[in-house]
């Protein structure tokens, strides 16, 4: 009797395992219908510090977004230029870089995901030195009043941030 209690436990337990497995699948294989996390913005820069590497992105899954687009602009006392923009439909994220001596930077990203939610974000970064005269990325947000700044310290230090859903697409 032991020995059949123990066979129709197993048999249960593989029945579960394989449900599971056909519920999961799809995320990993990378194509889930819906969006399981937010987008997130990272902004980093590189070693040798002659470039910053804004990358838009799935926090933990990959995602295909319907739309990815990424705008950066340079706005300083003599200039308000585009330095890099990109837009793709149907992309799991996108990454410029963007030439370190183009700082200060505006930064906008929006995604729109195939349930036509789209995730919009505004991001300053400037580059300013500490005392050793190590670089060090200063962060703001423009829309969001009273947010503050964040610092980072590169190379071992990037901006990461999750890119805000602001709606739905009529």
């Amino acid at each position: 009797m032991d020995r059949e209690v123990w066979v129709r436990a197993g048999m249960f337990a593989i029945i579960i395992v394989l449900v599971a497995l056909i519920l999961i699948t799809p995320s990993l294989l990378g194509h889930p219908s819906e969006l399981g996390t937010l987008p997130i913005l990272i902004v980093a820069m590189s070693p040798d510090q002659r470039e910053i590497i804004v990358d838009v992105t799935s926090a933990v899954q990959a995602y295909l977004y319907q739309n990815v687009s990424i705008e950066v602009r340079s706005y300083g006392t003599s200039n308000n230029t585009t330095v890099g923009s990109f837009a793709r439909n149907y992309s799991f994220g996108e990454v410029l870089y963007v030439p370190a001596n183009a700082t200060p930077l505006y930064i906008h990203v929006r995604l729109v995901d195939r349930q036509l939610n789209y995730f919009e974000g505004n991001v300053t970064m400037s580059l300013t030195a500490d005392p050793n005269g190590n670089p060090v990325m200063v962060f703001g947000f423009p829309t969001t009043p009273n947010a503050g700044t964040i610092t980072r310290m590169p190379p071992g230090e990037d901006f990461r941030w999750a890119v805000p859903r602001r709606g739905m697409i009529p």
